[in-house]
């Protein structure tokens, strides 16, 4: 569905990217990013992401916007059904009942949002103050919602047209709300807050880029978040490119969960007579028969993956 949407609108781009070439900069400008995939059949699923950056940069001073919403529907597997009104005892397995099929609907399986607002301002030529906040919700990380402002200071070590570079450093408050209350973890703290931005130019086409954020509790350090995005986008007209880009969510104390306690068993007999009231349960470490004993909480897992391979407009 990408490849169909760069055919349609790749040339009336191209051809409008040829009109605005001599056309002065303004202030503003935007940028997209736009996946999309969806299976219909046997499998059905669709998955839809969008990645919107809008800047408003006018002297010394940049406003910038992000916006990203990563979301997957995915149906459970056919079955079929037993018809309603067949009696049998319990115990019983029905033989040879009427059925009739269920093809479950499209359910939300994995959902990421992520909104940013910055605003930048340059003190001298190599050096800016910043200050911001952002909000994101990540369920399967066990993420309800986690609100984060934050200021400081950046340092611009490269600006040119084909390489920029810049740094910044700062402090931050992080209130957040996970699935399951940690008492290992604290809901609000402030934190200290490191920030780096890398975008190099291969060739005329190829932009390689990369985004670095690293927010550190002070009340416990040893809780702190990760978020690393390298990409690379190849220029197919003066507004369309293809881009690839694999972003990396590290938590150093990732949230719980709560997990089924389930023992893996087997029955032994000592005395080999069935049914005389000696047998027990033993566990073993795989086959026999599972039971469920319980209910406990676990950590997710530290690391996080998502690549992506989108559309990719400018304005």
């Amino acid at each position: 569905m990408v490849a169909a949407a760069i055919l349609v609108v790749g040339p009336a781009l191209a051809a409008e990217g040829e009109e605005a070439a001599t056309a002065p900069k303004g202030p503003w400008s935007d940028s997209t990013e736009l996946s999309l995939v969806a299976t219909e059949g046997n499998a059905k699923s669709l998955s839809f992401g969008l990645k919107n950056t809008l800047e408003y940069k006018k002297e010394k001073s940049l406003w910038r916007l992000r916006v990203d919403a990563l979301r997957t529907d995915e149906s459970d597997d056919n079955y079929l059904q037993v018809d309603s009104g067949l009696i049998f005892e319990p115990g019983e397995i029905p033989t040879g009942p009427t059925t009739h099929a269920v093809r479950p609907g499209l359910e939300p399986d994995v959902e990421r949002y992520f909104v940013e607002g910055l605003h930048e301002h340059e003190m001298s030529k190599k050096t800016t103050w910043n200050a911001g906040a952002s909000w994101d919700r990540n369920e399967d990380a066990g993420i309800l919602n986690r609100s984060i402002v934050f200021a400081g200071v950046g340092n611009v070590w490269q600006d040119r047209p084909d390489r920029d570079f810049r740094t910044s450093y700062g402090l931050s408050y992080t209130d957040r709300e996970e699935e399951i209350d940690d008492p290992e973890k604290d809901e609000q703290f402030t934190g200290a807050r490191l920030g780096a931005h890398f975008k190099d130019l291969w060739g005329a086409v190829t932009t390689f880029d990369t985004e670095f954020t690293f927010n550190l509790s002070l009340e416990d350090t040893s809780d702190y978040n990760v978020d690393l995005t390298p990409s690379v986008s190849v220029a197919m007209s003066k507004k369309l490119s293809m881009k690839v880009s694999l972003q990396a969510l590290y938590a150093s104390e990732p949230a719980l969960e709560d997990v089924d306690v389930i023992a893996r068993v087997q029955i032994v007999d000592p005395d080999g007579i069935p049914g005389n009231g000696d047998e027990y349960f033993l566990t073993i470490d795989s086959g026999g028969s599972e039971i469920t004993t319980g209910e406990g909480t676990l950590r997710k897992k530290n690391l996080d993956l998502a690549f992506r391979a989108s559309l990719l407009i400018t304005f």
